[in-house]
């Protein structure tokens, strides 16, 4: 079970995933991130993961989905924070270096200046 807070500010919309993202969660995450994601155009989406639960390779496979649509878009998906198992799982799947990862709000502030309130 997982729970996505959506945030946006001025060029930038912010997704904030608590719980576990696991095989059975994986049609309604889509749902849900797909949903946070249409609500505005900014050309950057944040995925915070610092609070992330379990998440295996399904969960996983929904993250690549939904970037690969924001690129498409003109858009990026950027992951702020992985819980250190994500960013194992990330770098298990040899794909770390797929999505622009952020290490920390201020570091976020940096690479999309606008984040600032």
């Amino acid at each position: 079970m997982f729970d996505l807070q959506a945030e946006s500010h001025n060029n930038v919309d912010i997704l904030r995933l608590t719980g576990d993202v696991l095989l059975a969660d994986v049609v309604e995450f889509n749902r849900r991130m797909e949903e946070g994601m249409a609500a505005s155009n900014v050309p950057q989406a944040i995925l915070d993961l610092s609070q992330a639960g379990r998440m295996d390779n399904a969960g996983l496979g929904v993250l690549v989905s939904i970037s690969t649509k924001l690129q498409g878009r003109g858009r990026r998906l950027v992951l702020l924070n992985p819980a250190p198992h994500v960013a194992q799982l990330l770098k298990d799947a040899e794909i770390e270096g797929f999505f622009p990862t952020c290490e920390s709000e201020e570091e976020l502030k940096g690479y999309t200046p606008d984040t600032a309130e």
